[in-house]
């Protein structure tokens, strides 16, 4: 069965705001967060994927006077008084522990599988992801309608204000789809990242922030909430157009999957397989430069290649596989930060 995957990073904590808010020991299960698993029969692809699912930090906050921490990569996220609630609508005292991870750089958005398209596939512009999830006496809370929590993303981070159009709030919502335009090849299944718009929160922008506006969390909420401050509209000022990617080497026999990782933008998509050894993504934006990005495992070993393009007119590139090892892969794809 052919296969794709997707695409996040830690945290460590500053303790600031007008309450106590501190760093826990982090917990895995059962409150862990729920990241995308590649649909592969390859042991060692899913392995290498499952290795970068970073546990969360835990933070401390007291749910009646509410509180505020920063990351250590600068994100700030400010929950108010009384925000909290059981499951069965009950209002929450006392302290609650807060999961939090934030996600800026390329590389982390490809190694944590949290890939910046949307719904329909097509690339979004990241001003920043983050997943989290509010807990006490290991159950998940909810929020109480009209409060919400603040979650201020360091522009610089991702590319900078981009002014011709803002970030939208989107949420993680995993689904497994099948190829349209594949005929050929019935057992493809491809398990797509789909960020979905949501009215219910909203980003705005100041002078070097984007302010991620959370009025609820993502149902179920024992998984958690996977946000992102994502620019859907930044790409349409390029002509869209069809990049068709061959691979020279049997698809197969190494479970390849192939990304595309855009320069000096903030989006890492992942390119769907058509039949055979083709790949083709619908929504690449011409003229723009990128590097596609494939990663394959034969006998336990990894394999990759890095092409770097500039997007043409219904553009055609081939690439082909050499052995390699994780940290050296690991370090090229850094270097596309």
């Amino acid at each position: 069965m052919k296969t794709t995957s997707k695409l996040f990073l830690f945290v460590t904590v500053i303790s600031v705001g007008i309450v106590s808010c501190k760093k826990d020991n982090i917990t895995k299960a059962p409150v862990s967060p729920v990241y995308p698993i590649p649909v592969t029969n390859d042991a060692a692809m899913k392995a290498f994927f499952s290795s970068y699912n970073i546990a969360p930090q835990n933070y401390n906050v007291n749910a009646s006077t509410g509180g505020s921490f920063t990351s250590s990569q600068g994100t700030t996220v400010t929950i108010p008084a009384n925000i909290f609630l059981t499951q069965a609508n009950v209002p929450v005292t006392g302290d609650v522990t807060i999961q939090f991870i934030d996600v800026y750089k390329k590389s982390d958005i490809f190694l944590a599988s949290m890939l910046t398209q949307s719904s329909n596939g097509a690339p979004l512009k990241s001003g920043g992801e983050f997943f989290i999830k509010a807990i006490q006496n290991n159950e998940a809370l909810i929020l109480a309608p009209g409060k919400k929590i603040d979650v201020q993303q360091p522009a610089s981070l991702t590319s900078g204000i981009t002014t011709a159009s803002a970030p939208q709030a989107f949420t993680w919502k995993d689904s497994l789809i099948y190829p349209t335009n594949c005929t050929i090849c019935p057992d493809y299944i491809i398990n797509d990242p789909l960020w979905s718009l949501i009215n219910v929160d909203n980003v705005q922008t100041t002078t070097q922030n984007y302010i991620f506006s959370l009025n609820q969390f993502n149902s179920p909420v024992d998984a958690g909430s996977w946000c992102i401050s994502g620019d859907a509209v930044f790409f349409n000022s390029y002509p869209k157009t069809t990049l068709n990617i061959i691979a020279q080497d049997s698809v197969s026999t190494y479970s390849t999957q192939v990304f595309l990782v855009f320069k000096n933008q903030t989006s890492v998509v992942q390119v769907g397989p058509t039949g055979y050894e083709n790949y083709q993504y619908s929504y690449a934006p011409q003229d723009l430069q990128c590097t596609i990005v494939a990663l394959g495992f034969k006998n336990g070993n990894i394999y990759s290649s890095f092409t770097p393009i500039t997007i043409g007119r219904t553009q055609t590139v081939s690439f082909t596989l050499s052995q390699t090892t994780t940290s050296a892969f690991v370090a090229q794809l850094k270097t596309l930060d």
